[in-house]
């Protein structure tokens, strides 16, 4: 770092060094946090292929699972303290497991709920969830199993119903 021709007064010559190195740090500043900025979200990215690996290879066991929950809860009355206490314990470590239950929604939505029946329900709007056929579950975002619902049907008497575009139904 040398002092600019024709200048020979050590202030400005150290006041040039200075700007020259206060720019050098700057630089440097942003170059070290764009680095980490990169880094981080290289990590990210990481965690979430692992965990996405994970749920794909753990998804169908799950489901499997699931099923035989489904066969060991019909075979069971409530006196049968055995098979209850079996029930919920498989549940318990599916629990552990970010496998949870499908929100309760009074309205069918078709991305969580299959529909298996239909029933007239006066008073009940159209499209309603009337009952749980079988429960629906979830691990993290992803939808394991559809809740199979009986839904309020349209009675033949009742108003038509007012459709909605699929613009408007998520403004």
């Amino acid at each position: 770092m040398t002092a600019p021709p024709g200048t020979d007064d050590p202030l400005i010559t150290l006041a040039g060094e200075v700007a020259q190195l206060r720019d050098l740090f700057h630089r440097r500043l942003l170059e070290d946090k764009a680095k980490n900025r990169a880094l981080d979200d290289l990590h990210e990215q990481l965690a979430l292929a692992r965990g996405g690996f994970a749920e794909q290879l753990l998804a169908p066991l799950f489901r499997e699972l699931l099923m035989l929950v489904d066969r060991v809860a019909s075979l069971h009355d409530e006196h049968d303290e055995v098979l209850v206490s079996i029930v919920d314990e498989l549940h318990e470590v599916l629990e552990r497991r970010g496998v949870r239950r499908v929100p309760a929604r009074a309205d069918f939505d078709p991305d969580i709920h299959e529909a298996v029946a239909a029933a007239e329900a006066p008073g009940r709007s159209p499209g309603s969830v009337l009952q749980i056929v079988r429960p629906g579950y979830v691990m993290g975002a992803r939808l394991l199993r559809p809740e199979q619902v009986v839904v309020a049907a349209r009675s033949a008497l009742s108003e038509p119903v007012e459709t909605q575009s699929p613009i408007e139904r998520f403004e």
